[in-house]
């Protein structure tokens, strides 16, 4: 956007230059044939930029395109200033481009030979040029250097948009490695539940039932950005005391400490830490117990999920503890592991 607006400052500058170049063309004394031919061809010069020029600096090229563009644009602006001379103010227009259509090292000899273009050809006419040599020389030194100018800005409006184009990238990456944290924590668990229950016996078809809901629920508050809904109108114990239940092992749950309340993203990354521990005691741990103890005190609060089955060994972590990792971090908490006598996940938010 930025870019594009920096262009179109630049396109209002050439149709301003061109214009007024008209203007002092077609006032200028010289018959009425010189001053239609040099108004024709500056004309010329100006669709000349439309059909090719203007597509070499919306692009950016720098390359030998560009001198087929100078080419092409001295070849109608230098018989303009041979009819009148007055054309010469087309040269605060054009000089700028050579400069956007070649590099800085290729423009500068084109942008010499327009700038010397009324003289040689005031010259050739045996008349005194009106602009001075040392004149000349003076506007091809500032010629250069704003030049260059003209380079260094459109490199750095390059860069900007480098630097936002890959702050997107990144940003659309983070959102979906966010969602897929979110559905390995919802969905991908509860369906997993749904199965292993209906794996079993007939008793636990309820159960499966309501776990189906309870991730049908909790796919409509993801897609409104809601929150969690085992959180829904009930606090952060009493949604982790219900998942505990919920699992098909022997379970408890306690609090120990006076329970304070915490930011909702807290809440929700020790509720999903919960729920991706207990998923896992489930289906690899081979355990027949699992205890959940959340502990409130000065400092914050910690929760620690334990079982009695075999341990984590020397397995790698999987998706499911770098997400628990990645999503305590966000909110300034820490995950400890360790398989003393089964498994034992350990997470301390600070307050």
């Amino acid at each position: 956007m930025e870019q594009h607006q920096s262009l179109i400052t630049w396109y209002v500058l050439f149709a301003i230059t061109q214009a007024t170049a008209l203007v002092l063309i077609l006032i200028d004394n010289n018959t009425l044939a010189d001053r239609l031919t040099a108004a024709g061809l500056l004309c010329l010069n100006g669709v000349w930029f439309l059909l090719y020029g203007k597509k070499l600096v919306s692009r950016g090229d720098d390359d030998w395109h560009g001198l087929i563009y100078a080419a092409g644009s001295l070849a109608t602006f230098a018989p303009a200033v041979w009819f009148s001379g007055n054309a010469t103010f087309a040269l605060f227009g054009l000089v700028p481009q050579i400069y956007m259509v070649l590099p800085v090292a290729w423009a500068f000899w084109p942008m010499a030979l327009f700038v010397f273009t009324p003289q040689i050809l005031t010259w050739a006419a045996g008349a005194v040029p009106a602009l001075p040599w040392p004149a000349a020389l003076l506007i091809i030194a500032f010629s250069q250097a704003f030049g260059w100018a003209i380079s260094r800005m459109s490199e750095q409006s390059r860069q900007r948009a480098e630097l936002l184009n890959r702050i997107e990238a990144l940003t659309i990456e983070a959102e979906r490695a966010r969602w897929a944290g979110e559905i390995h924590d919802t969905l991908a668990q509860g369906f997993t539940s749904i199965i292993t229950l209906l794996q079993g016996a007939q008793p636990n078809v309820e159960l499966a039932l309501r776990t189906a809901r309870e991730n049908l629920r909790e796919a409509r508050a993801l897609v409104a950005s809601n929150s969690p809904s085992p959180l829904d109108g009930s606090s952060l114990e009493d949604a982790l005391r219900r998942l505990v239940n919920g699992v098909e092992l022997e379970s408890s749950f306690r609090v120990i400490g006076d329970p304070v309340g915490l930011q909702t993203s807290a809440e929700v990354v020790l509720l999903r830490t919960v729920q991706e521990a207990l998923t896992n005691v489930a289906r690899h741990s081979g355990a027949s117990r699992v205890d959940v103890v959340m502990r409130f005190d000065e400092d914050g609060v910690s929760l620690e999920v334990r079982d009695d089955g075999r341990g984590f060994g020397d397995a790698p972590e999987g998706f499911g503890l770098r997400g628990m990792r990645a999503r305590l971090e966000q909110v300034g908490g820490t995950l400890s592991l360790s398989s003393d006598d089964g498994a034992s996940v350990l997470v301390e938010v600070p307050l």
